[in-house]
């Protein structure tokens, strides 16, 4: 449902990339169809989908120009909107602590910032104003305590405000959705509740397979 959050879980090559192509609309499904409101998202203009989706891929690159450019998506930057984007990605006083601030220039081939630090900058990328349909592949992959802690705030901001798909290995992470998808080998194995997925896992119960449809996000 809108505002809700899923986790996205499976080994290896189950398929969870393919799914987040899927739901981006990088790939086009052979069959079926992912729609978003209603629509097919091959029917939305990129121009059109791009403010209300925000996905972070688990490969992040950042982009020769400013912190500032990199949160606004190389765009026209959106003063507010980028610190408001930087504060609920929990970035605001990292990127203070940088020598020039938001107007630090990032160079994709230097070590000025550590690889979790690249991630949470392009977290308040993905974030920036506010986008109804948020897609995390991987987002935890180089943070460390405190970072995945803040990643965990983030995620308790975004409920009922965005619809949240996160891919993850970690359990940390499965606390902070409202329900969980597992595949394996392409296919749905378990679809449900955190805890009704969990049991199933555990052996305790069925829960079952279903259809997994893009939820309305407006």
């Amino acid at each position: 449902d809108a505002g809700e959050s899923l986790a996205v879980i499976g080994a290896s090559g189950a398929g969870k990339s393919t799914l987040i192509r899927l739901l981006t609309g990088v790939w086009a499904p052979a069959a079926g169809a992912v729609r978003l409101d209603g629509a097919e998202l091959s029917q939305w203009p990129r121009a059109a989908l791009g403010p209300h989706l925000g996905y972070m891929p688990q490969d992040v690159q950042l982009f020769a120009g400013s912190v500032a450019e990199n949160i606004a998506r190389m765009g026209d930057v959106d003063a507010d909107a980028v610190v408001a984007a930087a504060r609920l990605a929990r970035c605001h006083e990292m990127i203070l602590a940088l020598p020039e601030g938001y107007d630090t220039v990032i160079d994709p081939a230097s070590a000025l910032l550590s690889p979790g630090q690249r991630q949470r900058i392009a977290l308040a990328r993905t974030l920036y104003r506010e986008p109804k349909l948020v897609i995390l592949d991987e987002p935890n992959a180089n943070l460390d305590g405190a970072g995945e802690q803040a990643l965990a705030e983030t995620l308790a901001d975004l409920r009922g405000k965005a619809t949240v798909v996160v891919v993850t290995h970690r359990s940390t992470l499965v606390a902070h959705v409202d329900k969980m998808l597992v595949i394996d080998a392409g296919r749905v194995q378990h679809f449900g509740s955190v805890a009704e997925v969990t049991r199933a896992m555990q052996g305790k119960t069925p829960a079952p397979a279903q259809v997994v449809n893009m939820p309305r996000t407006a």
